[in-house]
């Protein structure tokens, strides 16, 4: 009988690794993207009108959704421009410095 050699990579032992390391990967994608997969209901605190102003508007947006007038990517976006809209009227936006005074006559 002749006798057969297996490549090293042929091996359990190389397999169980390889669907180890397979693992250890799909864990770390998951580990990393928790918040997207897990999401949790943000709790708001009353005393940020930054927080209610995108609570109100998410809840426009969430309605406008459920009625079918757009889609989950646009309300995504909406989503995300609303968040930058509370901040920048309700916050400290950075909506640049406060202009000066008018020089008087």
């Amino acid at each position: 009988m002749a006798r057969r050699h297996s490549a090293a990579l042929d091996r359990p032992l190389a397999r169980g690794l390889a669907a180890g390391v397979f693992v250890a990967c799909l864990a770390l994608l998951a580990w990393l993207e928790r918040e997207r997969l897990f999401r949790s209901e943000a709790v708001v605190d009353a005393d940020d009108p930054v927080q209610l102003c995108i609570a109100e508007r998410a809840a426009g947006i969430d309605a406008m959704l459920a009625e079918g007038v757009i889609e989950a990517p646009q309300a995504e976006l909406f989503k995300a421009r609303a968040a930058a809209m509370c901040q920048d009227i309700v916050g400290d936006g950075g909506g640049g410095p406060a202009l000066p005074p008018l020089p008087a006559q």
